[in-house]
């Protein structure tokens, strides 16, 4: 007897009608929980897969209080400008699948899983004469985009960003300037 895997559940914090209408059809096979804030969930903690959050330019997300929300260490977060959010879904039905089934028998979703899934493509994907040195070369490529996250989550400020991604100052000085990654500062919109 084959067992179906759970259905994707994800909890969806936007207050665009539009995005969420969307989201609910491209992604029709999950469990779908659309709230405005997380002020407005149920007070009942509930496991989540994924949680998507309409991030507005010059709006501060505080992740911490949706963590506090989310009743899994295992839940993915994205918090994006809804333009990035529709594409999510791609993204969110290739957690799901990883090739027809849920990593290592478990029915939730695990950013591990998905990682090692697209890593076995990637891997097929490369000649056979290109496949040395592949630790370096894909800690190069999340290396750069990862830092170019923190600094924009941190708005440019250097100490905050080395403390979100858990590494020294000076290290992350180091990597900005070995990556040449620029460092923009948003000024703050006045009131």
């Amino acid at each position: 007897m084959t067992t179906r895997p759970a259905p994707l559940s994800v909890l969806v914090l936007t207050h665009d009608h539009d995005l969420s209408s969307h989201l609910k059809r491209e992604l029709k096979e999950a469990t779908l929980t659309v709230a405005k804030d997380c002020e407005s969930l149920p007070r009942t903690k509930r496991p989540y897969d994924a949680v998507l959050v309409e991030a507005r330019r010059g709006a501060s997300v505080v992740l911490a209080d949706i963590q506090q929300a989310v009743n899994s260490p295992h839940t993915v977060i994205v918090a994006a400008p809804r333009e990035v959010l529709r594409q999510a879904c791609d993204f969110l039905k290739g957690m799901k699948s990883l090739n027809g089934h849920v990593h290592e028998g478990s029915d939730k979703l695990c950013l591990e899983s998905y990682i090692e899934s697209k890593l076995s493509e990637f891997v097929k994907g490369m000649k056979s004469s290109a496949g040395r040195n592949l630790h370096p070369m894909l800690i190069s490529a999340v290396e750069r985009p990862l830092i170019t996250f923190a600094l924009k989550e941190t708005n440019g400020n250097q100490i905050q960003a080395a403390h979100l991604l858990g590494m020294n100052r000076n290290t992350l000085r180091k990597k900005i300037s070995e990556l040449r990654i620029p460092i923009k500062r948003e000024k703050p919109a006045k009131a």
